[in-house]
């Protein structure tokens, strides 16, 4: 019996070898799958409240596209109004009603835009997601494997071998500081994947405010309705992309409450109208926008600078947590290493030095007891 257990310890060594060296490869996966399993959770919550807002922006501008074309397409309604005297009051209701509807299409685009832009991400963390859950499951697979090759050697309690009980809590005391940093730094490395795509967002809404600037510009020397018409675009499209911020803000809050990380200060869009844009486009009014629209640069500018100084201080943390998890990690394979000779030392000393098929030593020499025999010639 005792060689047939000294046989499964050499035979297991190479075995034993290749499980710990996966596991050392895989031992972040566990906590890496958790953080996105997570996360995409917090994902299709989003979806489905902005789901929800969608679909009742969308009833909300067919309701005033109904009102808008009472008066826009009805020409008793016109009438009636001029045969009683009351034509400024009729293009008063008509301007208003247009007013009102084009102000909801651009709160349902910004909606889309948003729910759009929940779903892209959602799809890229379902992806990030797949490959987490491969390298956690090959992670449990080996660690059942490692079980299940230790439990073939050890069966019961080992009491008579303190020094592979130790061995044995020094690792899961390991196992588990790797574990903690493993969480740790993915908590880390999502703070600043958040803080990046936070970063492209404002990107963009400066990128749209310049143009909407270009276009205000051209609107003080008479660009006339069409440069109004693009700018107030161009703004509608900053306000989408603020939005977007806004919505990773709050994801940025609840991964790290109590900390100022997602407080980029203010962050408003001009915001411009059929009604002051078009209907009643002048220099005052196009100086104003202008002003405006210089104003939400300043902000976007500011909050882009926040952003950039979040993600050094996160780059600095990732750095630090990777070191410590660098070294927490050597020294869960050191005890692994430490545990597994502890056992088979432990397997050595119950087999004995006189079962491997060798020839017994013979005994140590005993000094004689008594007189010696008398000596005869």
């Amino acid at each position: 019996m005792a060689s047939t257990i000294r046989e499964r310890i050499q035979d297991s060594a190479s075995r034993n070898a290749s499980i710990i060296a996966g596991l050392h490869e895989t031992d972040s996966a566990p906590s890496q799958l958790s953080q996105q399993v997570a996360y995409v959770s917090d994902l299709e919550n989003q979806i489905k409240q902005t789901s929800t807002y969608v679909s009742n922006l969308k009833k909300a501008t067919a309701l005033e596209l109904k009102d808008h074309k009472k008066y826009s397409e009805s020409t008793f309604r016109r009438f009636a109004h001029k045969a009683s005297g009351r034509k400024d009051r009729f293009a008063e209701k008509a301007a208003k009603e247009e007013r009102e509807y084009f102000d909801a299409i651009q709160e349902q685009k910004t909606g889309e835009d948003q729910l759009a832009y929940l779903q892209n991400l959602k799809s890229e963390a379902e992806a990030t997601k797949h490959t987490y859950g491969t390298q956690a499951q090959r992670h449990a697979q080996l660690q059942s494997d490692l079980d299940a090759l230790y439990d073939s050697i050890f069966a019961g309690p080992t009491p008579g071998f303190p020094d592979e009980d130790e061995k044995e809590r020094s690792c899961t005391s390991a196992s588990q500081t790797v574990q903690h940093l493993s969480q740790a730094l993915e908590k880390e490395r999502h703070v600043l994947f958040l803080l990046g795509q936070t970063s492209a967002k404002l990107t963009e809404a400066a990128r749209h405010l310049d143009d909407a600037h270009s276009l205000s510009q051209m609107d003080l020397f008479g660009g006339g309705t069409l440069a109004s018409m693009q700018k107030r675009n161009y703004l509608e499209r900053a306000e989408s992309s603020i939005q977007q911020v806004r919505m990773l803000q709050t994801q940025l809050a609840q991964l790290t409450p109590n900390t100022n990380i997602s407080d980029f200060g203010p962050m408003d869009i001009a915001s411009g109208s059929i009604w002051g844009d078009v209907v009643f486009d002048n220099i005052f009014s196009d100086m104003d926008m202008h002003d405006k629209i210089k104003n939400s640069e300043r902000q976007v500018e500011q909050a882009g600078r926040r952003v950039g100084e979040r993600v050094r201080e996160g780059e600095g943390r990732e750095r630090a947590i990777g070191g410590e998890l660098d070294g927490a990690s050597a020294r869960l394979q050191q005890a692994r290493s430490e545990l597994q000779r502890a056992r088979e030392e432990a397997f050595a000393r119950v087999v004995g030095p006189n079962v491997d098929g060798n020839v017994a030593r013979p005994p140590d020499y005993e000094m004689p007891t008594g007189a010696p025999p008398a000596y005869s010639a």
